[in-house]
């Protein structure tokens, strides 16, 4: 990185992931491979992402609005407006929503290179589309993330959400 970045609220690439909202503010190449960053929005009763795994990097999210519950391990944490969490990688993890309001997100991902998997995947929803779980798992060993397929009956079961 050699020089300032200024990111208007408004600007980045625009996509869906499912029934979230997810904008592309800042890529590997603009930092040096330091860093990626994007924000999401999450309805209500949703699942933000199969359980998984991934050992490239890890993903530091900052609530925005609302309350954004993530599984790490075991542990469930429930992140409100304001607070950061940390999803070391190596771990299996997930996030959903099931608080009274849409949930708004910042996701820092170090060393970058994530947000170039859910552009991809951002793609994969474009006009609707609900890709079927062999294009994810396709998509996602391209990017060296692999999802934990039978823990995520039991979470949508026990929590009430859907994907």
């Amino acid at each position: 990185m050699t020089k300032p970045i200024f990111i208007p609220a408004a600007s980045g690439k625009h996509g869906k992931i499912g029934d979230g909202d997810i904008a592309f503010k800042l890529a590997k190449a603009q930092t040096g491979g330091h860093l990626g960053v994007t924000e999401s929005s999450l309805p209500v009763g949703f699942l933000g992402a199969p359980p998984h795994s991934h050992k490239g990097f890890d993903e530091i999210c900052r609530v925005t609005q609302g309350v954004l519950t993530i599984m790490v391990g075991e542990q469930i944490f429930e992140v409100q407006a304001g607070d950061w969490h940390l999803r070391p990688r190596g771990i299996v993890h997930s996030f959903w929503n099931v608080g009274k309001e849409p949930v708004k997100f910042i996701e820092l991902y170090v060393p970058g290179g994530h947000e170039a998997y859910m552009n991809a995947l951002a793609d994969l929803f474009v006009g609707g589309k609900r890709p079927q779980p062999g294009a994810l798992d396709a998509l996602a060993k391209q990017f060296d993330i692999e999802f934990d397929w039978p823990r995520l009956k039991p979470l949508m079961d026990k929590y009430k959400v859907r994907l």
